[in-house]
């Protein structure tokens, strides 16, 4: 008897806690907006239904579920979740961050500020190209801190006096320094060096990749023009980035690096605002690769000045740079290489991520239409994180930079159409309602 009443008291209290019930998910239903699905050159007219984190129909006529959240657009224009594919949230005070006054607690504060401020700004996901933030990423993906999906490639790979070696000069041979211990950076020379720092970082939950393969603005020992990592070298991490069905990523401005790069069989590249038409074209027909946009530090930041914590000579090479930003671009459409859009941004300076994606527009002759570059800033980086591979992509299980049924329901609402004109990301007024992984995180609809 006693046996009994336990078991009908247990299955009382399941049935009251809905156990063995299984999960309504949340419902959001969206009406009144004009789609933009981050492929199609113009938008349609249709609701959008989120079920749970995916999005479940997108056509007109759509009825509310019954208990579902409506929520009128108003007229705006619905885009996928905006994507930043090269920001720095560890670095908050540059590439010295944490030498002379934070350590890593407060490193790490400061980067998960960094990480709401893009959310707010409507970046439902970025990449990390640079710094330890792969615990960051983590517990964001875990739902434990708010933030935009983070694919990070973690402490990136330099040779000594490269352009991630951000010790003190007066630092000796293999001493080692702040920005090494709390592996913002990997400093390492050799083939059996750099292959143990690449499979650290894939240990560590690493998505891709970061190499310094050139010589660097924001950075006290390298000259710009100077190439970084012999082939040996970058053939070894790339080889352990195949092992992982991941790829390499390469910073680098100049013809010399990116070729030798290219040789190593590298997917990712960076900046390179002083390459010539030969090695875009070169790029153009070589598979997978693709082109990291910065143009608001390399044309609008750089024409009006620097960030106060550069050097006299980072601002020589940063002048260089600036030269070199209003050529290489329009060789990157000519050629019809794949283009993605990354601000480089450290710090409080992520309120100009979007400006990014505008300053696009404004560097002159690109040939580029505003519709081509909201594709940088979303479908276009959707396809490239893909890359990391199925052991390597925390997200692999629905698309990225698309409004489509059975993606992940990641949006914006603006209230114009930025397709038309990507001047409309200039101002937080226009940006209506923001939505990441089903959950609303702005709404002034």
């Amino acid at each position: 008897m006693k046996t009994i009443k336990i078991t009908l008291a247990f299955a009382f209290l399941a049935l009251n806690l809905g156990f063995g019930q299984e999960k309504e998910e949340n419902q959001i239903l969206i009406t009144n907006v004009k789609v933009w699905d981050g492929i199609s050159d113009k938008t349609i007219d249709a609701d959008v239904l989120i079920e749970g984190n995916k999005f479940k129909e997108i056509r007109t006529g759509l009825k509310a579920p019954k208990g579902s959240t409506v929520i009128d657009g108003q007229g705006g224009t619905l885009i996928p979740g905006l994507i930043d594919m090269h920001t720095h949230i560890m670095l908050w005070g540059g590439t010295t961050e944490g030498t002379y006054e934070y350590d890593a607690y407060g490193q790490g504060a400061r980067a998960i500020k960094m990480a709401e401020m893009l959310l707010e700004m409507g970046y439902t996901t970025i990449r990390d190209i640079g710094g330890n933030s792969l615990s960051i990423a983590r517990l964001v993906n875990e739902g434990k801190l708010q933030g935009p999906r983070i694919y990070s490639a973690g402490p990136v790979i330099s040779q000594t006096g490269g352009h991630g070696d951000w010790g003190p000069s007066n630092e000796g041979p293999g001493e080692g320094n702040y920005q090494t211990m709390v592996r913002n950076t990997h400093v390492v020379d050799g083939v059996p060096e750099v292959i143990k720092a690449t499979r650290w970082n894939f240990r560590n939950g690493a998505n891709f990749i970061k190499v310094m393969a050139g010589g660097g603005v924001a950075s006290t020992f390298d000259p710009l023009n100077m190439t970084q990592m012999n082939i040996d070298e970058l053939k070894a991490i790339v080889e352990v980035a195949n092992a992982y069905e991941s790829y390499v990523a390469v910073h680098s401005y100049h013809d010399r690096s990116y070729n030798q790069a290219l040789d190593a069989g590298v997917k990712s590249f960076e900046h390179g605002f002083l390459i010539t038409e030969p090695t875009v074209k070169r790029m153009s027909e070589t598979e997978g690769v693709f082109w990291s946009w910065q143009p608001y530090g390399s044309y609008t930041l750089f024409a009006g000045g620097f960030p106060e914590w550069f050097t006299p000579d980072m601002i020589e090479k940063g002048t260089a740079v600036n030269k070199g930003a209003l050529l290489v671009p329009p060789l990157m459409r000519k050629h019809g290489v794949t283009v993605v859009l990354g601000s480089d941004m450290f710090g409080d300076e992520v309120i100009y991520a979007r400006q990014n994606i505008v300053s696009a527009k404004e560097v002159p002759d690109t040939g580029y239409t505003d519709l081509e570059i909201m594709k940088m800033a979303t479908s276009n980086p959707g396809k490239v994180l893909t890359m990391s591979g199925p052991g390597r992509d925390p997200y692999k299980e629905a698309k990225l930079g698309v409004i489509e049924v059975g993606a992940w329901a990641d949006l914006n609402i603006w209230s114009e159409d930025p397709t038309k004109d990507v001047k409309v990301l200039e101002s937080d007024d226009n940006l209506k309602l923001i939505i990441k992984d089903g959950k609303v995180y702005k709404n002034s609809l």
